[in-house]
């Protein structure tokens, strides 16, 4: 017979897991319309294109995705953490306190960029042409302003509109890029950014507006909150160069547009599976930090089932890698066009680098439950610096290959960071399972 304890712990697990159901089930849901669009992403719109203007095309879209994360990505975890664990009666007030907040730094932030732009368009017009540098600029603007819209409902528990942005906006995105294209060139291409990026603020706008209605109310910042988002901020700023600086580093180094549309590719790929993976911990962030405002034994249940649902994404994932690995060869050129031939070696470390999303998000979010910004931070600093010393030194030579080794080599350094840091969080079971598998993929690939 267990003892009253044991029991309450057990029940206590059983209700955070089903308090995450739901908003766990709408990320899958949105995710596997999601997955449709990408499919579609990563095959039509390379098909259509070309990899000479795909890379082009995808280096826009990278430098977009990369500053407009890296100024959003406090917020959301911000939002979740939070607000949540603020009383009821006050939760709407400083979901629009803070919200404002970060509104006004993010304003600053693009006004300064805007400056930055100016002056590279009236440095260098040729390497910098004015219309797509503004293109650029726009694209950033909305997302970032969508992402704040949006950012609000996801802190008050309100996850579909958060799930659903990214299902609608790639599936604009790919049916402007098809269209614009057609008719402009690139610079269509690049416009389509634009679009996909208005419609995705046309939803954060229209699902925040209620929240967003009248005064934040008398209600105090809790301590530490800005200063936790501004280490999120940082942190995410430097994992977003980690993940996607291969493509960049790719453009700089191998001289060839061509090798830029394979790192994309490749990259782009992975960051969707991976994406999607840290998308189901995010859900669940706002049901766990209000369960673990209680006491500490529902704090380390909450943990608990983070590892769980960590380790039943990793057993889905390894498997469909370590085919994938196999496959290479029969899967790159049949499914992407056979222009695209040449990718197939920037594949081996990008789906290898999908097997390390699970430990990597669980990172993430156990160490927002324990409010220990400092701990991704490090973590962060760790996958940069891996990314910096192994994409520098292998992309003059290996061209995208050389990209795709440096995102997974920023990937492993960032696990065992975290693995050092919260080692109980982390767990050395699912550790060993997430590097061995990951190391499996890259000896398959090579060997196949």
């Amino acid at each position: 017979m267990s003892s009253p304890r044991v029991a309450l712990t057990v029940a206590g697990e059983s209700g955070v897991s089903a308090r995450l159901r739901s908003p766990v089930a709408g990320s899958l849901a949105a995710k596997a319309a999601e997955i449709v669009t990408l499919v579609a992403l990563a095959t039509l719109v390379p098909r259509m294109l070309g990899p000479a203007d795909y890379g082009l095309f995808a280096l826009a879209l990278t430098v977009v995705t990369i500053a407009s994360v890296a100024m959003v990505l406090g917020g959301p975890t911000l939002m979740a953490r939070f607000v949540p664990a603020a009383a009821p009666a006050e939760r709407l007030w400083l979901a629009r306190a803070l919200g404002r907040r970060l509104a006004l730094g993010r304003a600053a932030q693009l006004a300064a960029l805007a400056v930055v732009a100016l002056a590279l368009v009236v440095w260098a017009p040729a390497r910098f042409p004015p219309l797509l540098t503004a293109a650029v600029w726009l694209s950033l603007a909305l997302n970032v302003a969508a992402t704040l819209a949006l950012q609000t409902g996801l802190g008050l528990g309100r996850t579909g509109a958060w799930s659903a942005r990214y299902p609608l906006q790639n599936a604009v995105l790919v049916v402007a890029v098809l269209l614009l294209h057609s008719v402009a060139g690139v610079p269509g291409a690049v416009a389509a950014i634009v679009v996909s990026s208005a419609v995705a603020l046309v939803l954060g706008a229209v699902t925040a507006a209620p929240l967003l209605r009248g005064a934040p109310g008398p209600v105090a910042l809790p301590e530490g909150a800005m200063r936790f988002a501004t280490l999120q901020a940082a942190s995410g700023g430097l994992v977003q160069i980690a993940h996607r600086g291969g493509i960049v580093v790719v453009a700089l180094l191998a001289g060839s547009a061509a090798q830029t549309g394979f790192a994309a590719l490749a990259l782009g790929v992975a960051l969707a599976a991976t994406y999607a993976v840290f998308a189901l911990f995010t859900v669940s962030l706002p049901g766990l930090a209000e369960r673990g405002q209680s006491d500490r034994a529902a704090s380390a249940s909450s943990e608990a089932v983070l590892r769980r649902l960590a380790g039943t994404v990793l057993a889905v994932l390894l498997p469909g890698a370590l085919l994938a690995a196999l496959l290479l060869e029969r899967l790159v050129a049949p499914v992407f066009g056979a222009g695209f031939a040449g990718a197939m070696a920037a594949f081996a470390p990008a789906v290898a680098f999908v097997v390390l999303a699970p430990l990597n998000a669980l990172a993430l979010q156990a160490a927002a439950l324990r409010l220990r910004p400092q701990a991704t931070l490090a973590s962060a600093v760790a996958g940069v610096v891996a990314f910096a010393a192994v994409a520098l030194t292998t992309v003059p030579a290996w061209g995208a290959a050389g990209g795709s080794a440096g995102a997974l080599a920023g990937a492993t350094a960032a696990a065992l960071a975290s693995m050092a840091l919260l080692p109980k969080a982390v767990g050395a079971r699912l550790g060993a399972a997430s590097l061995g598998g990951a190391a499996a993929v890259v000896v398959l690939a090579l060997l196949a």
